[in-house]
């Protein structure tokens, strides 16, 4: 349960927080972190675009990017996303895969030439670019499966802990009421009805060896993707700016089933088992600013920086739980058992959600006018993430935000990207990782990401065909619920691209080395001849 999404962090505020802790705010990355999207020839050199520009995929990153460009250029990118968890827990080991095919990246950009009452000025501005582009920034499909067995231990303990102190009357409705009114949580005689037990505690603590099974099932649907407007200039050859808007579009949806199953026969009570469901679906829409800049120290070495504004979202969000319990024969359910089911309530609401900006810094440097290295920063503090819903209120929504602020932290990520070009061949090689954005004294755990990228291109007259490949790793070890054993969570995300390009009208200004390589330099001349 903590592995479980984060679009149900505003309901979260209305739990008490002892039981908060079966609920993951380790989701909330994916609505912050671009660990999709982009081109072919973005993805096999790791992203790390700051200082490259000439690549559509900037227009999401550093928007000065789209003052590179010397021709106006089309290209779309379909792509196959492969994802495998290996869950370990309590010693059991389950596989679990997903796919989709999906579009990576469409978009086109215009370049207008600056005309000049002089033919031979050299200075000013040269050019202005206009482009739109979208880019898929997160994919949600996923499956997972959790099982192993627990001889200590029951995800009704923190609930248990959670009702004493409160009438049976007022527990709240989406989990202390149900598991109470199926049977799982009792009151203690003697204390006012506002003490508690759970029944399968009381039976891992009988002495008997008694296990249970514990099962988690988690299916997640949905992506996330950005429209991207940008206008850039270029000055003099040497400065690159440009500025992006973004409209971000938001679909997740995910079911979380989790089920206890008692691995003895239970006398007392006929306990055989119990499954709880959680439904969450969130749609939106966000919006962000970009800002950049690249400047040409020489022909050879260029800088660039960038500021990636907050996203603000705006989010319509429905969460629902269910509960049912079995029993058998017992003295308390008679001789042929009961099924309790249908128990559990449903919330929609609406919500904001903003995500942390980033600043990013980055260098590159062309070689031979036949390859270029780059390497890029990025500064991410995602203890800022917040959420507020007039819904709810601000007394919901301030636990969550400040659980928030105790369990995320600022994080440092660096890409490194190559490319060498045997025209009309390009070869390309990247690699990056995500600093650990958990604070592991509270979530704890630490889970740094690496994201492993190749790639080819070829280029033949103005039309240019780009394929990459990129792998992502990562653990985590979350919590069933509060006070179980760490789950180790192994993930990899493959993802296999295809750009189709082309580049049309005439180029508007004379090329630099450095601008000449990122559009593919021309063949190289010929040797001269022998005995030259």
């Amino acid at each position: 349960m903590k592995r479980f999404f984060y679009a149900s962090c505003l309901f979260l505020a209305i739990i008490p927080l002892e039981t908060k802790a079966q609920f993951s705010e380790g989701d909330a990355l994916r609505y912050s972190q671009d660990i999709l999207g982009g081109d072919a020839r973005y993805a096999a050199m790791g992203g790390a675009f700051c200082a490259v520009g000439g690549d559509l995929s900037t227009l999401a990153y550093n928007p000065a990017g789209i003052a590179v460009f010397n021709k106006s250029q089309i290209e779309i990118t379909p792509g196959l996303t492969l994802q495998s968890t290996n869950a370990n827990y309590n010693g059991a080991s389950n596989v679990n895969e997903a796919s989709s095919i999906n579009l990576q990246n469409i978009g086109i950009v215009g370049t207008w030439k600056v005309r000049k009452k002089d033919k031979d000025d050299e200075g000013g501005w040269k050019s202005y670019n206009f482009g739109f582009a979208y880019n898929r920034l997160n994919n949600f499909n996923d499956n997972i499966t959790i099982q192993g067995k627990s001889n200590n231990s029951t995800m009704l303990d923190p609930l248990t802990s959670a009702a004493n102190g409160t009438s049976y009357t007022n527990l709240e409705p989406f989990l202390l009421s149900p598991a109470f009114n199926s049977g799982l949580l009792d009151t203690l005689p003697g204390t006012n009805a506002s003490q508690y037990f759970n029944i399968i505690q009381s039976a891992l603590n009988s002495g008997n060896g008694y296990y249970i099974q514990q099962t988690e099932n988690i299916t997640t649907t949905g992506s996330m993707g950005e429209f991207d407007f940008s206008f850039g200039g270029n000055y003099g050859d040497k400065l690159f700016i440009g500025g992006t808007f973004g409209i971000v579009n938001l679909n997740y949806s995910g079911t979380d089933a989790y089920t206890e199953t008692a691995e003895y026969t239970d006398a007392t009570y006929g306990f055989q088992n119990y499954s709880y469901i959680q439904n969450v679906t969130t749609s939106g829409t966000g919006y962000n600013f970009k800002l950049g800049f690249i400047y040409r120290l020489m022909d050879w070495l260029r800088v660039g920086g960038a500021i990636n504004s907050p996203t603000f979202f705006n989010m319509n969000n429905s969460f629902s739980t269910e509960w049912t319990a079995n029993y058998g024969p017992s003295p308390y359910s008679g001789p042929d058992g009961t099924q309790v089911t249908g128990l559990g309530s449903q919330i929609n609401y609406n919500s904001s959600l903003t995500t942390p900006l980033k600043a990013i810094g980055g260098a590159a440097a062309i070689i031979n006018n036949q390859g270029i290295v780059s390497v890029d920063y990025e500064y991410v503090n995602y203890s800022t993430i917040s959420i507020n819903s007039s819904d709810l209120g601000p007394q919901y929504t301030a636990a969550v935000n400040s659980e928030i602020g105790q369990d995320f932290i600022q994080a440092s990520n660096l890409k490194f990207g190559f490319e060498w070009v045997l025209y009309p061949v390009s070869f390309r090689l990247g690699y990056d990782i995500y600093g650990n954005p958990y604070n592991q004294g509270t979530v704890g755990f630490a889970s740094v990401r690496n994201t492993y990228s190749a790639g080819i291109g070829l280029k033949v007259n103005n039309a240019f065909f780009d394929l990459a490949y990129t792998l992502m790793q990562y653990n985590e070890q979350p919590e069933l619920y509060s006070g179980s054993n760490p789950t180790t969570l192994k993930t990899n995300i493959t993802n296999v691209m295809f750009t189709l390009g082309y580049n049309f009208g005439t180029e508007k200004h004379h090329a630099h080395r450095g601008e000449r390589f990122n559009n593919y330099p021309p063949p190289p001349p010929p040797p001269p001849p022998a005995g030259y």
